[in-house]
């Protein structure tokens, strides 16, 4: 297709995608150098007017978190184009590099998409055409709704709904339509919900029941896949999948074409099987290359929470060596009677006697006790054990000084640092001990940046 200047201002530069409305191209905003993407109907479908429809849908909803910016719209060269924000981050183009996704991300999505439906649908609107390829995320991870091609408002200007129909013609995609639009009948809000749990339960296990039936006419296909939908069991559908989706698909099943869906009690389930699979809902996902090395401690319920025990243990760490630093400003004649400590070198040659079970005894290491619950474990996506940073570290051993020099209650533990360097037990001179104290500090200080 050559390349088209709209409005003096956008311009085609190459193809995203097509179908059997037109092309979808990427361009440029001329007056800022912003991406966009640009709409275009094919010629042979003006008289279906679908991107009249469309614009129609989405100055409605224009205004909700989560809808695509419309920019313009028009005809230019002949060609009926809308220009509208861009996004270049799809679940489906996701979904093909990583096969399936974790727990996790499919409650965060599912929470946002049902927040989107719930504004959109408050509009008089029906999306009906839920589906991967038009489930998006922008850099900051805000998900966003797209492709409003064959939407419908499905209120009058009254406010009254729109008369239920049957035999309606199957509108949509086979694979994560509802059980209505199998059966032609008119499609309403808990369809829109009904779809999208579909692609949260394709996105979560990478495949449905109903796909790659074998010996099925394509004439016969669509009505096959209906009546395994409406067969199944819930509990087989959602098998090895926390119970709150079996609730929420049990209860969309019961609602009706003019039912209005309890969005909020959906949301609220969501949430509570996220909190019962100890998921931390933090807007972070497995694909996101951003994510810090804290963040990517991931198992197959997602983002393992922090503890706050190795905090405090160098919280008490602190107070002790503070603790240290008053006493011997109080008792200076005590450290006269100490002998003088063994150079690094000795120090690391007896370290190196030692029995490894005494070492790791004496092993402590900020991110233990977290790592500690998942080294075992496989993370279902990335197929590759989760890192054992606990072995990785290398310690120094800050023994205890001599009891006569011990205030009553205050016990010295061993504390590990990432240092190559290891003090043996032993006894200090007073005129070594202020240099020792400045590097434990210093170490210390190091370590807790």
């Amino acid at each position: 297709m050559k390349q088209l200047k709209i409005n003096n201002q956008f311009v085609t530069q190459k193809k995203i995608s097509q179908g059997s409305f037109g092309i979808v191209m990427q361009g440029i905003d001329q007056k800022n150098g912003n991406q966009v993407a640009i709409k275009i109907e094919r010629p042979e479908n003006e008289h279906l007017n679908s991107l009249d429809k469309e614009v129609e849908i989405l100055e409605r909803i224009q205004n909700i978190k989560g809808v695509p910016q419309l920019y313009y719209y028009g005809w230019e060269d002949d060609y009926n184009v809308i220009v509208m924000e861009l996004l270049q981050k799809d679940l489906s183009s996701i979904l093909k590099q990583r096969k399936k996704f974790s727990l996790k991300s499919v409650f965060q999505l599912s929470i946002e998409l049902v927040q989107i439906l719930e504004e959109i649908h408050k509009q008089g609107v029906l999306h009906r055409d839920l589906k991967p390829e038009n489930m998006m995320l922008d850099d900051k991870n805000t998900v966003y709704l797209i492709d409003y091609g064959i939407s419908k408002i499905y209120i009058r200007k009254n406010g009254i709904l729109n008369p239920f129909k049957d035999k309606v013609p199957f509108l949509g995609t086979s694979r994560y339509a509802s059980i209505a639009a199998h059966k032609g009948y008119e499609l309403g809000r808990k369809d829109d919900l009904e779809s999208l749990f579909y692609v949260m339960l394709y996105c979560l296990k990478g495949n449905l029941p109903w796909q790659n039936l074998k010996h099925i006419a394509d004439d016969q296909r669509t009505n096959k896949i209906g009546e395994i939908k409406e067969n199944i069991e819930p509990k087989e559908l959602f098998k090895d999948i926390p119970n709150e989706f079996i609730k929420i698909y049990d209860y969309l099943r019961k609602l009706t074409y003019a039912s209005e869906p309890d969005y909020k009690t959906i949301i609220k389930l969501l949430q509570q099987g996220a909190k019962h699979a100890n998921i931390l809902l933090d807007n972070n996902y497995e694909w996101d290359t951003q994510l810090n090395n804290y963040d990517k401690n991931i198992n197959r319920y997602g983002t393992l929470q922090p503890e706050e025990l190795p905090n405090k243990q160098f919280e008490k760490f602190s107070s002790n060596l503070l603790n240290c630093n008053n006493l011997f400003a109080q008792t200076p004649s005590k450290f006269k009677q100490l002998q003088p400590p063994i150079n690094k070198q000795e120090s690391n040659q007896n370290s190196s006697n030692n029995g490894s079970g005494n070492q790791n005894q004496s092993n402590y290491n900020s991110v233990g006790i977290i790592y500690q619950r998942s080294i075992d474990e496989i993370s279902e996506e990335l197929q590759e054990p989760i890192p054992d940073e606990f072995k990785s570290q290398k310690n120094i051993q800050l023994q205890t000084l001599p009891d006569v020099l011990k205030k009553p209650g205050i016990i010295f533990k061993n504390i590990q640092f990432d240092d190559d360097e290891q003090v043996k037990e032993d006894n200090f001179l007073y005129d070594k001990y202020r240099s020792l104290s400045a590097q434990v500090t210093t170490i210390f200080q190091n370590h807790k940046k």
